[in-house]
């Protein structure tokens, strides 16, 4: 595996003029700081959240940033299949091609377990099988251009995780570990897509990447497993504000792997000190983890997402 560029930043993105990039929870956080330095280098950004005062406000303000009018807003509940379903067939309508993808869109640790209207716990819904659908119903636009790329955003979270494939309409909820087997299943499957673009031939690169811990309106909505790891998090920030990253820096490895001619398929880029927290993209060294290498577990994964999902 090749190493990134020692201090790669957003000054070594190539031109994109003219390349169409999707970005999920792009109205916020990371996920604005990405479309805005997407639509800085020249690319045609849509963003996709919920809200969409929120999103209106989000496309005004990258506007204004940018000085560049190539931005827009689609409202989409990513929580739900078929607004995910109905999202895919609008992009697929008006788009003449798709040359990033950014699943990037996250729910955090709720306190309470949230099952949606397809039987899924909320956040296997929206940080893991929302990606899975788009990417899959987008591939005839992800095939239309060579060298296209799709990142799944997982988390330094997903560190010590137990993958089981009963946990998907939320059974024995733990918040923490929900949230860390979703991120987890984020990186597996970016292993897993892009193995079978390969064996298709097609020139679709499916990679992960981890933002660090970042600087954003994401929080954790405590419950008494979380409350006090939280309030411990919340002290250590308060006393060494340096430990986080702004959302512009934690963007870069998911920037670096969606736009650079030297990112790999199949692995995960984050930043490089702090055991992962800050720093510039690097390949993670949880790039070694088993889950990411066995075949066997990762082909279960993949069947068991399309029949959750019908796709």
């Amino acid at each position: 595996m090749q190493a990134p560029k020692r201090h790669w930043t957003e000054d070594d993105m190539p031109d994109l003029t003219g390349r169409y990039a999707v970005v999920t929870g792009g109205t916020s956080g990371v996920g604005f700081a990405m479309s805005k330095a997407l639509l800085r280098h020249g690319a045609i950004v849509i963003i996709i959240g919920k809200n969409r005062l929120k999103g209106q406000a989000a496309v005004k303000k990258l506007k204004h940033a940018t000085h560049r009018q190539s931005i827009s807003f689609i409202a989409a509940d990513l929580s739900d299949q078929t607004a995910v379903n109905q999202l895919a067939d609008q992009l697929l309508a008006m788009l003449p091609q798709l040359d990033i993808l950014i699943n990037n869109a996250g729910v955090m640790m709720p306190a309470k377990r949230t099952i949606t209207r397809d039987g899924v716990e909320l956040m296997w819904a929206v940080n893991y099988f929302a990606g899975f659908i788009l990417t899959l119903r987008l591939v005839p636009l992800l095939t239309k251009t060579p060298n296209t790329h799709v990142v799944n955003v997982a988390s330094i979270a997903m560190g010590r995780p137990h993958l089981t494939f009963n946990q998907f309409d939320g059974r024995h909820y733990r918040p923490w570990r929900f949230y860390a087997n979703s991120k987890l299943a984020q990186a597996m499957m970016a292993v897993k897509l892009n193995q079978l673009f390969q064996e298709a031939g097609q020139s679709v690169m499916v990679n992960g990447s981890s933002p660090g811990l970042a600087a954003t309106s994401l929080k954790t909505i405590q419950s008494r497993e979380t409350a006090w790891p939280m309030r411990l998090a919340a002290l250590s920030f308060h006393i060494m504000p340096w430990l986080r990253q702004s959302p512009r820096r934690a963007a870069l490895p998911a920037l670096y792997a969606a736009t650079d001619t030297h990112a790999q398929g199949g692995v995960v880029y984050a930043p490089s000190s702090w055991h992962g927290l800050r720093g510039y993209p690097e390949l993670w060294r949880w790039n070694n983890r088993s889950e990411l290498h066995d075949q066997d577990l990762l082909n279960r994964l993949y069947r068991a997402s399309r029949q959750v999902t019908g796709v």
